[in-house]
């Protein structure tokens, strides 16, 4: 089973964007600006995925094209679909849980350009596996996207990226609600934080990871 979630402030909202910007998931907690690496950090069910199908559905609803770099073969494109991204403007690479070759893949993307909005997702690779990436590798990266209107995420549990990432968010699990009955329960609603780590200096903004529908996969 997989939940379809879509990540907001508690407070209802219409995510707004500019040429040069996509506004963040946070309301307010910063704007994620195009030609710059961004990381999401947080443990799993602190809602990553839900806020990644979020800015995925505004990117392509915007008539952009995005790309999923699935380091682990995770990525639920009916979730993503559910949550509203179109998927006719997505590209998913599988990496089969190879780092290397989930490096080489967003290198290629990020060169070939044309994409709004790249998603490098790195949660389930093992710490010591990042560690041990050259940081020529983000680098390279940071010089291949800047100047150009495109937004590399990075999707981690620790940051990855370092000093080349131009924003780094820290989420953070509140409260958990559930249907049904033990053994057979399924996730309602996720209430999380989420706050700024770079820069710092941000009051953290509360929001939410609801399901919406459940799909067999």
């Amino acid at each position: 089973m997989a939940m379809a979630a879509s990540a907001r402030p508690l407070s209802s909202f219409l995510a707004e964007r500019t040429p040069r910007e996509f506004q963040d998931l946070t309301h307010g907690l910063a704007a994620l600006p195009r030609g710059t690496i961004c990381e999401i950090l947080g443990e799993p069910s602190t809602g990553r995925t839900a806020l990644a199908h979020s800015m995925l559905a505004t990117a392509t609803l915007g008539g952009e094209v995005v790309a999923v770099v699935d380091s682990h073969d995770t990525f639920d494109p009916a979730s993503a679909q559910k949550a509203g991204a179109d998927l006719g403007k997505l590209l998913w690479v599988q990496c089969g849980h190879r780092l290397e070759t989930a490096l080489r893949a967003t290198d290629m993307i990020l060169h070939s350009g044309g994409f709004g909005l790249i998603l490098l997702d790195l949660c389930d690779m093992a710490p010591a596996a990042l560690d041990r990436v050259p940081v020529s590798y983000w680098y390279r990266f940071r010089r291949a996207i800047e100047h150009s209107p495109t937004l590399m995420l990075i999707l981690a549990r620790q940051s990855v990226a370092r000093s080349c990432a131009t924003r780094q968010f820290g989420l953070r699990q509140q409260t958990v609600q559930w249907r049904g009955e033990a053994p057979f329960q399924t996730m309602r609603c996720l209430a999380m934080e989420a706050s700024s780590r770079k820069p710092m200096g941000t009051s953290p903004v509360s929001m939410e990871a609801r399901a919406e529908e459940f799909a067999e996969v």
